[in-house]
C-alpha cells in the first residue's frame, strides 16, 4: 500500500456496505469487492481534493511512480459510437452535453448520427480541451457545478469508474436535465466478475476507483429518479483484442495465451430516463 500519498477508506459506493473481499491489487492500490451487492472498488483510495487534481493533470501517483492517462485522440471512436448512438436514439435536435469528452470524439460522433442535434462537452484535463479546440470541437475546461442550463441528454462515457461520489455527482446531473431528459452512460461490468482474471487489461489504479455490474447500476440510476432504464451490452473479446493481449504480454516479457469469445467481461451502454 503506498505510503507516500495520503488515502481515505471508504465503504462501498452503492449500497454503503462495509463488508468485503479482496478481488486485486495494482499499483500500490487494492480493489475489494463489496459483500452486500457485489461492486468492485478501492477502499483506501486518494482524497477527494487528490482525485480531483488527478483528473486535472492526467496524472495519478502509484508505487512504481505515475499512471499517466492524458491519453491521445482515437479517430475510430467517431464512427463507432455514432453507431452505438443510433441503437439508442432516433430524436432530432437534442441539445447534448458530453461529461468527460477528452479530445471530443463523442462529440463528434453525436453529431455524426443525430445532425440536427447540438452537442457540446466538458473536461477538466486543459491538455485534450486544447485538442478538441484545435480540431473545432466544442468543449470546454468546466466543471458540472459550473454548467449553466439544462439539456435533452447528458453522456457520461467511460467516466463512471472515475469519479468518487457518484450519488452527488447524479443530482447535479439530474438537476442539468430537461424534463423528461435522459443520461446515456457506459462503463464496463467489472461488478459482475467473481474473479479478477475475468477483467481484461489493466485496472489502471486509481484512475479508476469503482466498477458496477448491470444490477448494482440500474439501483444507483433508480436512486437517483431515472425510472426506465435500457441497456445493452458489447463484448469485447474478439479475436483482434486476444491478439494485441499476446503481443502486449510478450513486449512485456511475460508471453500467455489469450483465447477469444471467452471472458465475461462486457461494455455496457445505458440509457436512463429521467422521471418526469
Amino acid at each position: 500500500m503506498l505510503t507516500v500519498t495520503q488515502l481515505e477508506t471508504v465503504d462501498c459506493p452503492c449500497c454503503s456496505s462495509a463488508e468485503h473481499r479482496f478481488w486485486a491489487a495494482e499499483n500500490g492500490y487494492n480493489a475489494v469487492k463489496c459483500a452486500g451487492c457485489g461492486t468492485v472498488y478501492i477502499r483506501e483510495r486518494p482524497r477527494t481534493e487528490d482525485i480531483s487534481a488527478a483528473a486535472r493533470d492526467g496524472v495519478h501517483q502509484t508505487d512504481q511512480g505515475v499512471l499517466d492517462q492524458r491519453l491521445r485522440r482515437q479517430g475510430w471512436k467517431v464512427p463507432f459510437y455514432a453507431s452505438i448512438i443510433s441503437r439508442f436514439f432516433d430524436e432530432e435536435g437534442l441539445t447534448w452535453l458530453d461529461v468527460g469528452a477528452g479530445n471530443g470524439e463523442f462529440v463528434q460522433a453525436v453529431k455524426r448520427a443525430l445532425p440536427t442535434s447540438i452537442a457540446a462537452g466538458i473536461d477538466p484535463m486543459e491538455v485534450k480541451v486544447q485538442r478538441a479546440r484545435e480540431r473545432g470541437i466544442p468543449i470546454t475546461a468546466q466543471t458540472l457545478e459550473e454548467v449553466e442550463g439544462r439539456y435533452d441528454v447528458i453522456s457520461l462515457i467511460n467516466v463512471f469508474s472515475h469519479i468518487p461520489d457518484f450519488q452527488h455527482f447524479g443530482e447535479l446531473i439530474r438537476s442539468r436535465l430537461n424534463p423528461g431528459g435522459s443520461l446515456f452512460l457506459e462503463t464496463g461490468n467489472g461488478g459482475d466478475l467473481d474473479s479478477r482474471a475475468d477483467y481484461p487489461g489493466e485496472l489502471l489504479l486509481p484512475d479508476h476507483l469503482v466498477f458496477s455490474g448491470v444490477e448494482q447500476m440500474k439501483a444507483t440510476l433508480r436512486n437517483l429518479g431515472f425510472g426506465r432504464i435500457e441497456h445493452y451490452s458489447r463484448r469485447t473479446d474478439h479475436p483482434l483484442w486476444a491478439a494485441k493481449q499476446i503481443v502486449k504480454s510478450g513486449l512485456k516479457g511475460k508471453p500467455k495465451v489469450v483465447i477469444p469469445w471467452t471472458r465475461k467481461f462486457r461494455t455496457v451502454f445505458y440509457r436512463a430516463y429521467l422521471d418526469s
